[in-house]
């Protein structure tokens, strides 16, 4: 990712933290900022494995978690958790990545060294509870449901005790949301192959939005031999002689198709 693209992205995520207006937030921003958090991959190979990955994976993880907007009303999180979870909630990989070279053939055959990286965390303290740790130790006081989150945001893809992480999610169910958002972001979005399957249809910030602009995007009318016609539904019923059907070639290739219109003058014919 281009420094420009990091510092835009950065930009957002900083303002959204912000607006909380939680108590020493701007400590744990301004710690954020001087650290290796805005050009740290999410991980060494499986998500996001590239600079700016992990500012990236943050924000993809706060959009995700609007695709859940019935939840986030039934169980009471308020957008200011939204914030704070879903972009704080990684925060232990922080200083946890190293760039190693490696000996790899380039498209000419030839053997090159090219960069990758490394995983070398120099304070094993666990996963989610550890990004907790950190929050508390800038100051930023979390809520029992915010702090429930963010440790068990990995749910049982982690290693902890899965009776631990079913009791936690019976408890506080709201942290399902937050672990559901990770895995959409994480294996679907970012995913080696999930960007080629999406990027035909993540138009907007997240699914929800998505397809709210693809819906508002489809096209209402329809060009045939120079005029302009409504489409009509599908299912509309073609002898009310306010529907008409018309044969048109699609996409401007030998194949025929036949829509649905709206009878320009509401006589069943098309003139």
């Amino acid at each position: 990712m281009e420094d420009n693209q990091i510092q835009e992205l950065w930009n957002e995520y900083k303002n959204l933290l912000l607006s909380t207006k939680r108590e020493n937030i701007e400590k744990l921003v301004q710690w954020l900022d001087e650290s290796d958090f805005k050009f740290a991959p999410a991980s060494t190979q499986y998500h996001n494995a590239f600079k700016g990955g992990l500012l990236q994976h943050s924000i993809n993880v706060y959009n995700a978690m609007h695709d859940f907007g019935h939840w986030l009303e039934f169980l009471d999180i308020p957008e200011e958790s939204v914030i704070i979870t879903a972009l704080l909630h990684d925060i232990c990989k922080v200083y946890c990545y190293e760039v190693s070279m490696r000996n790899t053939k380039n498209e000419q055959g030839q053997w090159v060294q090219v960069p990758f990286y490394t995983w070398n965390e120099q304070e094993p303290l666990g996963h989610g509870a550890k990004s907790v740790m950190l929050i508390n130790e800038y100051g930023v006081q979390l809520t029992k449901t915010e702090r429930a989150m963010i440790v068990n945001h990995m749910g049982f893809t982690s290693n902890d005790d899965e009776r631990r992480v079913s009791k936690l999610f019976r408890i506080c169910p709201q942290s399902i949301v937050l672990h559901c958002a990770d895995l959409e972001a994480t294996m679907m979005i970012e995913s080696y192959d999930g960007p080629q399957r999406f990027i035909d249809k993540m138009v907007g910030k997240n699914l929800t939005e998505s397809l709210k602009m693809l819906k508002e995007k489809q096209q209402k009318t329809i060009n045939i031999n120079g005029t302009e016609y409504k489409l009509a539904p599908e299912d509309a019923v073609v002898d009310n002689k306010e529907i008409i059907e018309m044969m048109v070639n699609q996409d401007g290739t030998n194949k025929i198709k036949t829509v649905k219109v709206y009878s320009p003058y509401g006589d069943g014919l098309p003139f």
